[in-house]
């Protein structure tokens, strides 16, 4: 921020030398004193011309051209830095990219006997999502706990990213604290886990946890650059967004809306970035991404564009 504002003070600066000379080599130049209305070159006059005017106006233009050689370098600073951050960043989508195509998850249909790869996994970490959010949503309602979309979420998300065992019942309820019925959700959820023909209660941390980490980071860094300008700042988090696949935008969604989603929340990098505005319209069934984070998303704004 301070070498943007020191190039702007020096850009003033030259403009300002510039004006100043240009109106003082005019005003010389056409200068009675100065000014041969005859034909004859008047060899006294033009010397004590070329003194004044290269001692006076020229010594205005050195100095300007001294400051422009400063806002050069002050340009290629600027320049400099925001290759790094640009570097850096890709090498971080790299990683990103690299992190997906590793993540390997059986199916969460016991009875299908297959693998999932990269970003197809993300189609098995919705099924089982979707699945965790019905059964909590049917909790809420059968046991009349009166908790806010916002609280289903979070603890579809927590069984989701954690797990749900027997073995960590605690781990598990300390999990949902937060909540006065604690112990009557995770007693449920086991319950459920224990019917449910598929495996709702596998724990997806490992596979997720470097995934949406990797990804915050290179958000903020960005965010926080102080050399990138806003629109520089703005396509650059389009490319990481346009690498998201549906299945993967589900999974984020709802983990920008639980717990998990706070530090996002804090810094407004949701908003700011419209990081989610490619959720198709129902995708998330009957939780609206509109309703925790407004803004245009793609397709409305596809639709609109074609009824203008």
């Amino acid at each position: 921020m301070m070498l943007r504002f020191t190039k702007f003070f020096l850009w003033i600066i030259v403009i300002g030398f510039g004006i100043i000379a240009l109106y003082l080599f005019f005003a010389i130049v056409f200068n009675d004193a100065y000014f041969n209305h005859s034909h004859k070159i008047d060899t006294k006059l033009a010397s004590d011309f070329g003194q004044f005017f290269g001692g006076f106006v020229g010594t205005m233009f050195a100095i300007s051209g001294t400051l422009l050689i400063l806002v050069t370098l002050i340009s290629q600073i600027i320049e400099n830095k925001k290759n790094q951050v640009t570097n850096h960043f890709f090498k971080m989508l790299d990683y990103h990219n690299e992190n997906v195509r590793q993540i390997t998850v059986s199916h969460v249909n016991p009875s299908k006997d297959e693998k999932s790869e990269g970003r197809r996994a993300f189609v098995i970490f919705k099924l089982q999502l979707r699945e965790l959010l019905s059964i909590v949503d049917s909790i809420n309602k059968k046991s009349k706990l009166d908790l806010t979309d916002e609280q289903i979420i979070d603890i579809a998300y927590i069984a989701f990213y954690y797990g749900l065992d027997n073995d960590w019942e605690d781990f598990s309820e300390d999990k949902f604290s937060r909540y006065e019925d604690k112990a009557l959700i995770m007693k449920k959820l086991l319950k459920e886990k224990g019917k449910s023909k598929l495996k709702i209660g596998r724990t997806n941390q490992t596979s997720l946890s470097s995934y949406f980490r990797n990804m915050y980071n290179a958000i903020k860094m960005v965010d926080r650059n102080k050399y990138l300008t806003k629109k520089e700042k703005v396509e650059l988090i389009k490319i990481l967004r346009a690498q998201l696949s549906n299945p993967e935008l589900y999974v984020l969604f709802f983990n920008l809306v639980s717990r998990f989603g706070k530090k996002w929340k804090d810094r407004k990098l949701i908003i700011k970035y419209e990081f989610v505005k490619n959720i198709p319209n129902g995708y998330c069934e009957r939780f609206n991404p509109n309703d925790f984070f407004p803004m245009i998303y793609e397709e409305n704004e596809l639709n609109k564009n074609n009824f203008a």
